[in-house]
């Protein structure tokens, strides 16, 4: 019995000594799993702040901001974004979907960018809305995809801003070189009064040459062949008056714009038929080329008109004041650009320019004559602007002169066509 004992004493030693250890262990295990909790509830309490933060930042942000699921159901949105749908409540918006207040002919190009967004893809888009207290309002919004973890878009996420006094500026400018269009085009008609006198005198005069002459035949019984052949040429005079005026006339009309499909070369030849004879007059070529094969664009015909006409008198006169006997000549040219547009080239043999200043020489009353009111260019400018089209400039270097360039969309373009 005495030989067992300090073997049971041993055993005892040891399971006090594994139970201690057991106690160290789960000691620290608890220190550690305390320290991990406090972690994560630390974590979790920054998460919570910084998720409080954005949303009071979201909250005061003085743009719309909204979350949209493919079938434009909106899930949220801030308070500035309900201002601007007129909502009473949060609930008049959020759950319901953003078509209720989307004009009608935007809904197609606002479900073409949630599709893209979706996709994605960032868009921006500008539309017009219809709030629920009937007010209309222009909108621009910039929408980018929410993806998960797995990167998929679960969603939408549109910053959206109030454009409608934009628009309404731009409407003004747009209404005001309307206005300073017409003067332009006066002002125009005024300087070439004399050439275009001269041009329609020549019809006249003939017309009452060949009327005497037939009056003479009348009396001297002469056949009726001879005399048709007189009043015929008495027909193609008068025909020739009227296409001139005819041709002043639109040139001049204050008419709302009508955008129509447009012949190019048919448009370039009326310029050419008001300008021919100033061209003429001081002794200056024009001459067309590739005008034929290009397709027609869709516009308003007599602002192209008269872009067409500043530019070609522009060249002209920079002709008339070149030193030298250099070649007189302007050469206007077309041809297909990129998909969809068309591109139509004026040069002329000026002064040599060593560089050219394309932004300032588009620059209201910029001028580099004289008696130059500096506003041809900059409606010129505006008028392909609206056209959904762009015109440059460039020096012809080592060549003298300039190169006019004015691109062109075959299709319906620019902000008349919304």
């Amino acid at each position: 019995m005495s030989e067992l004992l300090p073997i049971v004493v041993a055993a005892l030693l040891g399971m006090m000594a594994s139970a201690v250890l057991m106690l160290v262990c789960m000691k620290r295990l608890r220190s550690a799993l305390d320290s991990e909790i406090a972690d994560r509830l630390s974590v979790e309490m920054r998460l919570a702040e910084s998720e409080q933060r954005l949303r009071q930042i979201i909250a005061t942000e003085p743009e719309c901001v909204k979350v949209q699921s493919a079938d434009g159901i909106i899930s949220e949105m801030n308070p500035a974004g309900l201002y601007l749908v007129d909502a009473d409540e949060p609930e008049d918006m959020v759950g319901t979907s953003v078509y209720r207040v989307v004009s009608p002919e935007f809904r197609d190009s606002y479900e073409e960018m949630t599709r893209r967004v979706f996709d994605g893809e960032r868009v921006k888009l500008a539309f017009k809305i219809k709030s629920f207290k009937g007010r209309e309002r222009w909108l621009e919004t910039h929408a980018a995809p929410l993806k998960d973890r797995d990167g998929l878009v679960t969603a939408l996420l549109g910053i959206t801003r109030d454009i409608s006094d934009l628009k309404r500026y731009e409407d003004e400018m747009r209404l005001h070189y309307r206005e300073l269009s017409v003067a332009s085009r006066l002002s125009s008609m005024g300087q070439m009064a004399t050439a275009l006198a001269h041009q329609l005198n020549q019809p006249l005069a003939a017309i009452a040459n060949y009327s005497r002459g037939c009056l003479i035949r009348l009396e001297a019984g002469a056949p009726k062949a001879e005399i048709k052949v007189a009043m015929e040429r008495v027909c193609g005079q008068a025909e020739r008056a009227g296409e001139i005026i005819a041709s002043i006339r639109r040139f001049l009309a204050r008419d709302d714009p009508t955008y129509k499909s447009i012949d190019v070369r048919a448009l370039v030849l009326d310029v050419l038929r008001i300008i021919g004879p100033e061209a003429q007059a001081r002794d200056v070529k024009i001459c067309t080329k590739g005008l034929i094969e290009v397709p027609p664009i869709t516009g308003e015909a007599i602002q192209i008109e008269q872009v067409i006409l500043n530019i070609v008198r522009n060249a002209i006169e920079a002709i008339e004041g070149a030193d030298g006997a250099g070649e007189r000549t302007v050469a206007i040219s077309a041809e297909k650009a990129e998909a969809g547009k068309i591109r139509l080239h004026f040069r002329d043999h000026g002064p040599v320019a060593a560089s050219v200043d394309g932004e300032r020489m588009f620059e209201a009353f910029f001028t580099t004559k004289p008696s130059g009111m500096g506003m041809g260019l900059p409606i010129s400018k505006s008028i392909v602007e609206a056209h959904g089209g762009q015109l440059l400039v460039r020096t012809n270097a080592p060549e003298p002169g300039h190169t006019f360039i004015m691109e062109l969309p075959t299709g319906m373009g620019g902000s008349h066509a919304n």
